[in-house]
């Protein structure tokens, strides 16, 4: 369940306080220098898995539950306040406290050219699971890796998915037949 942040209380959390310290926090860590990556290896580091990047993301985002919020606000609290004291003692300590950047770099993100997603969703309305040779002959015909392509099929498959899911909680309990058009435009005329 997630609530939105604006004001009041959900489950005894004081959602504006939540709300409010995820704004500083963001604002604090931003002035550290510091990356959601480096705070989620430090806290991951310390506090065990939970506290990953993901987590602090979600955090800042407001994109939790009130009860997680208020799980990992005072994780938060404690993690700044350290990493302040050692940025006022000297940068060096600030390194050691969080470590550095992972040395295996995230890949940069593919952007399909228009032509492309064309071949690529024309392939999809076909077949939703091609085999991993086809895989690899829209690979080599789009100049593409054949993991990117492979990771496209399967993000679309999610996204259909989600969407599916999405128009089944918003349809009615029972449908109810709607009368053509033009029977009822005929009889007001």
């Amino acid at each position: 369940m997630f609530v939105s942040f604006r004001a009041g209380e959900v489950d005894g959390v004081n959602l504006e306080e939540i709300r409010e310290f995820a704004k500083a926090f963001k604002i604090r860590r931003l002035s550290l220098g510091l990356t959601q990556t480096q705070v989620g290896q430090a806290l991951s580091a310390t506090e065990g898995p939970a506290y990953s990047q993901s987590a602090i993301c979600r955090f800042e985002k407001l994109d939790i539950t009130p009860k997680s919020a208020q799980k990992i606000k005072p994780v938060l609290e404690r993690w700044m306040a350290e990493a302040e004291a050692r940025h006022r003692a000297g940068m060096q300590n600030l390194t050691e406290f969080i470590g550095s950047e992972p040395s295996k770099k995230r890949k940069r993100r593919t952007s399909f050219t228009p032509q492309a997603l064309e071949i690529l969703n024309a392939h999809f309305e076909k077949n939703t699971h091609p085999s991993g040779q086809e895989m690899t002959e829209i690979a080599e015909k789009l100049n593409y890796d054949r993991e990117v392509v492979r990771v496209w099929f399967c993000n679309k498959r999610q996204a259909l998915k989600n969407t599916i899911k999405r128009l089944k909680q918003h349809e009615p309990a029972t449908a109810v037949p709607l009368e053509p058009l033009t029977d009822s435009l005929e009889e007001n005329s």
